[in-house]
């Protein structure tokens, strides 16, 4: 019985989460340690020390609020309250994040790969390249298959706004093609904001589709992941991807994939639901962070002002103007 309780309280939090509230709490326990406090017996002033401690390091507020989750999960079985939760602690997050946006510290967002950046790296993925800096050149045959597995992966995670676990977690039975070819759809089991399980199904392209017939051969394991990298490996390759294609990959990681076809949708004038729905974000708050950065003459509202007739002419007699 006592296995069980142990498996399920485990399972509670994805391994990903697990892995963040363990460098969370390490942070806690080395800061305590060094400034002389038990551990154990944390107050709320010293939660609070500890937090801006990370703040004057450079911390990311939202590596803040990671950290301090990950504090208050370990602590939720002490007896009395739990210090991290406090709203004195809460305050102080506000008060620091306020004081980012005064000096013009911003949350980044990853950088956006659209439809039309997709498009070039497709087109230039092909070219061979050297392995690593002075390495020996590939083949035409080692850059197709390699190309072929990139503009897949960018294809299929654009497409259905996959997050990097959801896209590395996709197995060939995961994979629905219609009879005949036209939209697959893609069953995602898991993910950040269904940690029960549920599941649900996304569409791709047709593109994407035949992106992916192209990967798999006759001998391929039903259950095998398709991409099976690493998400550091995923990262890089889709980095150097968008470098080949004369994109600039400062800003490029996993979820640029995301991100892009999130402003592509708003660009073609999906409205606030329908975002919510293809990205399976709960909040407007969220899905609206998203697109925020799309430039400003793709958006719906710049589209319908370029159908609209001037209120009052744009050129008119000097005169007019002079008070005579």
């Amino acid at each position: 019985m006592d296995e069980l309780i142990t498996q399920a309280e485990t399972a509670a939090l994805s391994a990903n989460t697990r892995k963040t509230y363990k460098t969370g709490w390490n942070s806690w326990v080395r800061w305590a340690a060094a400034n002389g406090q038990k551990i154990a017996k944390a107050t709320v002033k010293n939660i609070q020390r500890w937090l801006a401690d990370l703040y004057r390091q450079g911390k990311k507020l939202t590596t803040l609020r990671t950290y301090l989750a990950a504090v208050a999960y370990e602590m939720r079985g002490r007896p009395g309250s739990n210090p991290a939760r406090d709203h004195r602690v809460r305050l102080l997050l506000a008060g620091l994040a306020r004081n980012a946006a005064e000096r013009g510290i911003t949350a980044r967002q990853a950088g956006p790969l659209r439809r039309e950046h997709i498009r070039r790296i497709a087109a230039a993925a092909p070219t061979p390249r050297h392995n690593q800096p002075g390495g020996r050149l590939e083949t035409p045959a080692q850059a197709r298959k390699r190309a072929d597995t990139d503009i897949a992966m960018l294809a299929v995670g654009r497409d259905a706004l996959l997050r990097c676990s959801e896209l590395l977690a996709i197995t060939w039975n995961d994979v629905d093609h219609p009879p005949g070819g036209g939209l697959a759809t893609i069953w995602i089991h898991r993910s950040k904001t269904d940690q029960d399980g549920k599941g649900t199904a996304v569409a791709i392209s047709e593109y994407a589709s035949q992106a992916l017939a192209r990967l798999r051969t006759a001998g391929s394991d039903p259950a095998a992941r398709i991409f099976d990298f690493s998400p550091s490996t995923a990262r890089r390759r889709i980095k150097t991807a968008a470098r080949d294609a004369g994109i600039d990959p400062a800003d490029i990681s996993t979820h640029s994939l995301r991100v892009g076809m999130a402003q592509d949708l708003v660009a073609s004038g999906i409205d606030m639901g329908g975002l919510m729905l293809a990205g399976r974000w709960h909040t407007p708050q969220t899905a609206a962070h998203y697109a925020r950065r799309i430039q400003a003459q793709h958006t719906p509202a710049a589209q319908h002002l370029k159908t609209q007739q001037p209120l009052i002419p744009c050129s008119r007699d000097s005169s007019q103007d002079s008070g005579d």
